[in-house]
């Protein structure tokens, strides 16, 4: 009788930590970041990052005076603006949650930097 009680124990384990590795690896594998670069320095990021709610963070990442502005667009008929994010001038990151993305949806991350001239960077994902 104990052999089956710890045969039932050992499979529910084995069943648990499966379970948890395979719902890791499919959160951090649904991440993506998007770079913003400027001569050759990289001057910003915007990353989703993927357990639900979904959360965008958009990085100023150089000193320069100048921030960025990161946007989240969804396409329903044409690409529509759902979010818009700023950051720099402190020390974080701006970040917004955004739950509403379907599953097989189209998406668009841009990411601007906010000085003189246009300097953005794009990149289209669907939700996994």
């Amino acid at each position: 009788m104990r052999k089956i009680y710890g045969a039932r124990a050992a499979v529910a384990a084995v069943g648990a930590i499966t379970l948890v590795a395979a719902a890791s690896g499919t959160a951090a594998a649904a991440d993506t970041t998007l770079r913003l670069s400027r001569g050759g320095h990289t001057i910003g990021t915007m990353t989703r990052l993927d357990p639900d709610p979904d959360t965008f963070r958009v990085c100023d990442t150089r000193a320069d005076g100048h921030g960025v502005t990161g946007k989240l667009y969804v396409y329903l008929a044409g690409w529509q603006l759902k979010e818009t994010k700023q950051d720099g001038g402190d020390s974080g990151c701006g970040y917004f949650d955004y739950n509403v993305i379907p599953y097989g949806a189209k998406y668009l991350l841009k990411l601007c930097w906010n000085g003189p001239g246009e300097v953005c960077s794009q990149k289209e994902f669907t939700e996994d």
